[in-house]
C-alpha cells in the first residue's frame, strides 16, 4: 500500500515528457460541429510527447495534474497538418470492384503497402475515380477539451 506522502506526491504529480497518461477529450471544429458525432469524448492513452497523438494533445498536456481541464485552439500543424495536394489522385475506374458502390463523398478502404488506408471519393466519371487520402481532418483548425485521467510517471525518453 502506497503511502500517504506517495499518495499526496501522485495527486500533484504533473504530465512531462515520457509519462503515460489517460485522457478523455472532445474534438470539435472550429465552428463547434462534432466531426464524429458517434464517438462523442474519446478516452486517449499515450506518452507524453510522442506520436501516438497528434501533437497539440501529445504536448498539451505537459504540467497538467490528474483531473486537470484544459481547452486547445489547435492550428492544422499542431492537429493532423495541412492538406497535402500529393494525396487527391486519379485512380483508373478499372481497379476498383464493379461491385464497390462509388459514390462523391463516400468513404472506403484500401490495402496498401503501408496497411489498411482510409480514403475519400471526391469526384469520379466514367474512367477514373479520383480520392484523397488525406486525414478527413487534414487542413482544419480544431478545438479540444480535454481532462487527465491518469498519469504515470514515465522512464522512457522521448524523441
Amino acid at each position: 500500500m502506497a503511502s500517504k506522502t506517495q499518495q499526496e506526491a501522485t495527486r500533484t504529480a504533473r504530465a512531462a515528457a515520457g509519462d503515460r497518461v489517460r485522457v478523455q477529450c472532445l474534438v470539435l471544429r472550429k465552428d463547434g460541429s462534432n466531426p464524429e458525432p458517434d464517438r462523442g469524448r474519446q478516452v486517449l492513452c499515450f506518452t507524453v510527447g510522442s506520436r501516438e497523438a497528434i501533437p497539440g494533445i501529445s504536448f498539451g498536456v505537459v504540467g497538467m495534474a490528474e483531473g486537470e481541464e484544459r481547452h486547445f485552439n489547435l492550428q492544422p500543424w499542431e492537429a493532423y497538418g495541412p492538406t497535402r495536394e500529393r494525396l487527391v489522385r486519379q485512380v483508373p475506374r478499372r481497379r476498383f470492384p464493379a461491385r464497390l458502390d462509388l459514390r462523391v463523398g463516400g468513404r472506403i478502404t484500401a490495402r496498401t503497402p503501408w496497411g489498411r488506408r482510409r480514403m475519400v471519393v471526391v469526384a469520379l466519371d466514367d474512367e477514373n475515380v479520383t480520392v484523397d487520402w488525406n486525414h478527413p481532418l487534414a487542413g482544419e483548425a480544431l478545438d479540444v477539451e480535454v481532462q487527465l485521467i491518469s498519469l504515470e510517471r514515465g522512464t522512457v525518453d522521448v524523441d
